[in-house]
């Protein structure tokens, strides 16, 4: 009886225990959550001062506890947006992944790519956004933006339409409607956007330093010069002009070949030495107009805190990888440390290393990379685009493989993929890649019909090719594609006569595509035509061959 007591007597206290335990752990969880919001908060309030330090010290508490804090990264992404910092790109794009269905974050994603010329990634977001979402006004007027920088016009155009037809009040998308139009060569058209440009400069409207930016452009492209100079006096007279309205400015005296032109590139830039922002603006600037070299030059006389500050030091090693300036590269980026960014300036220093042959150290700075950018998927596209743009094709390829791997929604990166295998003529990781698609979605035909043909090729029988291409086209029976994988698939088991009733079920001119040729040529040749088969076989030498079918055919070729 004692026993029994003293048993329940330790039943209730690990009970207790477990409950005490587990009330704790909520009560820290309270507290973790409580404190993140009250961080934020003075974040938000250090900001509306603005005190930029101490709210970044902030957010960085906030993410250290909790890298997965959405209105954290929000505030990082707009903290970065003012120092003209392109980690707003990785910012806005890690919101995305956190809250996919976010409208609002989306459009704030898109607009930022836009004001750091990252035009896929705006045209990638604009795509993830919803029936609804399509159906506003701001969706409208950014995606006419994205359509206008990317020169499709047209569209621009509609969406603008769109805009203006959902808020026919607002200037807005009326104003961008205007700039289209000020593209076209139709007189009348242009008379009536400058019409429109020139109504709301008279107007006062908030809407006035960006119609005048619109006519100053419009006298440049038909270099009316002295138009173009009194239009720009009096936008930089204007309180809510922009320091890019100087920029303008000095495109203006640029392009007439002003002498005003040296002294007021020389003011701007001093003016410019101490501010983050500017100092952007303006080397993008000068790198476009100017070149890299006298861009590093006005970089180089830069004070050393602002040097080593992020915009200053990505155009710093912009400019000295466009001059290949290999050991300035590595000086100049040794020691730094870029934040979110991190992954960036260690893949430029294993270009920089690459660039002197220093292969081994330049894979570690390179696996650095890969560690800094830690899966974030904007963080691989940015590697990707480096890799791709110095001819890494290993690299380029690995980082596909990864995206293609952890964000299996990214369709582009399995058709890049898909393109740069085959056109390599890599066959083996080909089946890989479409053996992986395949579990993924068995009801995708084209990718099942890919799979069966690179498993015949391979000789792959753990696949059951015979079986998915029989399955393949009988699902899809007067698809081409599939009826030569049938056909090949029933050549190959000796069903020579079966699969000569198949493959010529084909109009004549289908017969005659490179990519289905040769297969009937082997059909034709295993039937007893060979005279006809030769006809084929040199169209299908006209097409890209895989290295197992170019083998085939030349075999077949050889014996015909």
């Amino acid at each position: 009886m004692k026993k029994r007591h003293i048993q329940t007597i330790i039943a209730v206290i690990l009970v207790v225990g477990i409950l005490a335990a587990a009330g704790a752990y909520v009560g820290y969880r309270a507290y973790l959550s409580a404190r993140q919001t009250h961080l934020i908060k003075q974040a938000q309030h250090y900001l509306a001062k603005p005190d930029i330090k101490k709210a970044l010290l902030c957010l960085q508490r906030v993410l250290r506890s909790n890298p997965k804090n959405v209105e954290a990264c929000r505030l990082m992404a707009e903290l970065s947006e003012a120092g003209r910092s392109p980690g707003a790109l990785v910012w806005r794009s890690r919101v995305v992944e956190l809250s996919p269905n976010s409208v609002d974050d989306r459009l704030a994603l898109a607009q930022s790519a836009l004001i750091f010329r990252d035009y896929p990634l705006a045209t990638n977001a604009l795509a993830g956004v919803d029936a609804a979402g399509k159906k506003t006004a701001v969706y409208h007027n950014i995606a006419g933006e994205v359509a206008s920088t990317v020169g499709q016009l047209a569209q621009a155009e509609a969406d603008f339409t769109e805009a203006a037809r959902i808020e026919p009040t607002n200037q807005v998308p009326q104003l961008n409607l205007a700039v289209i139009r000020l593209h076209g060569t139709n007189a009348s058209a242009l008379a009536e956007a400058r019409a429109a440009l020139k109504q709301i400069c008279s107007t006062g409207s908030a809407l006035r330093c960006q119609a005048l930016r619109e006519l100053v452009v419009d006298s440049m492209r038909f270099r009316q010069t002295n138009s173009a100079m009194q239009l720009c006096s009096e936008l930089v007279r204007q309180t809510n002009s922009s320091f890019s309205d100087r920029l303008l400015r000095l495109d203006v005296l640029r392009g007439s070949q002003n002498l005003e032109f040296k002294p007021s590139l020389a003011a701007i830039q001093r003016e410019s030495g101490t501010n983050a922002g500017m100092i952007y603006e303006l080397g993008g600037w000068q790198m476009t107009r100017l070149g890299p070299a006298e861009t590093l030059v006005w970089l180089r006389t830069l004070p050393m805190n602002f040097q080593t500050n992020q915009p200053a030091a990505l155009l710093m090693a912009q400019s000295e990888t466009m001059l290949n300036d290999w050991r300035g590269l590595q000086n100049s980026l040794k020691g730094e440390n870029w934040a979110e960014l991190e992954f960036t300036r260690h893949a430029l220093l294993a270009r920089a290393l690459r660039g002197q042959d220093l292969s081994a150290a330049s894979k570690g700075e390179w696996d650095l990379a890969l560690k800094a950018a830690n899966g974030q998927k904007q963080s691989l596209v940015t590697l990707l685009r480096l890799a791709a743009a110095w001819q890494w094709q290993g690299e380029s390829d690995d980082i596909l493989w990864t995206i293609v791997n952890q964000y299996p929604d990214e369709k582009w990166a399995f058709a890049a993929l898909n393109q740069t295998l085959y056109s390599s003529g890599r066959t083996r990781p080909l089946m890989t890649l479409y053996s992986q698609e395949f579990r993924r979605s068995p009801s995708n035909l084209a990718i099942k019909n890919n799979l069966a043909m690179t498993a015949l090729l391979l000789d792959a029988q753990e696949i059951n090719p015979h079986v998915l291409a029989r399955e393949v086209y009988q699902q899809a029976p007067t698809n081409a594609s599939y009826i030569s994988t049938y056909a090949f698939s029933l050549h190959l088991q000796n069903k020579d006569g079966e699969a000569l009733k198949v493959i010529e079920r084909l109009s004549p001119q289908k017969l005659q595509d490179p990519s289905i040729a040769g297969y009937y040529s082997l059909i034709l040749q295993a039937t007893g035509n060979k005279q006809k088969a030769r006809t084929y076989m040199d169209l299908a030498f006209k097409g890209t061959l895989l290295p197992e079918e170019k083998k085939i055919f030349e075999r077949a070729k050889a014996g015909a």
